[in-house]
């Protein structure tokens, strides 16, 4: 199954918050999309030059990863429905419980308070 087919990106149910990413067909306890995306160094000019996307970013090791890919658009929620996964450096977003069709999927942003 292509992950396209699983994920769609629409406006998001959060008020303000632009485009989200929803299942486009029902997900599993612990499906899982990558996260694709740039890695750059944690402190490096492109950290500082990308400060703008700090809350985006996925902490790996001493590296950054900047998503670049379907996972990038995930909104940020206190209740997620999906959790930051990560091997070697890899990042996933892996689903907390099984997540309905259409459901607006949301993972918590580390360290990042409104």
């Amino acid at each position: 199954m292509k992950a396209a087919a699983r994920f769609i990106v629409r406006k998001s149910k959060v008020k303000g918050a632009g485009l989200g990413l929803f299942a486009g067909k029902s997900l599993k306890k612990g499906s899982e999309l990558k996260v694709e995306g740039v890695l750059i160094r944690r402190g490096g000019a492109t950290d500082r030059f990308t400060h703008y996307a700090d809350r985006h970013k996925f902490r790996v090791g001493g590296h950054l990863l900047i998503p670049m890919g379907l996972a990038g658009m995930a909104n940020h929620s206190f209740a997620p429905n999906m959790e930051k996964k990560i091997r070697g450096r890899q990042v996933y977003l892996k689903a907390l419980r099984p997540v309905a069709k259409g459901e607006e999927l949301f993972f918590t942003y580390a360290n990042w308070r409104k």
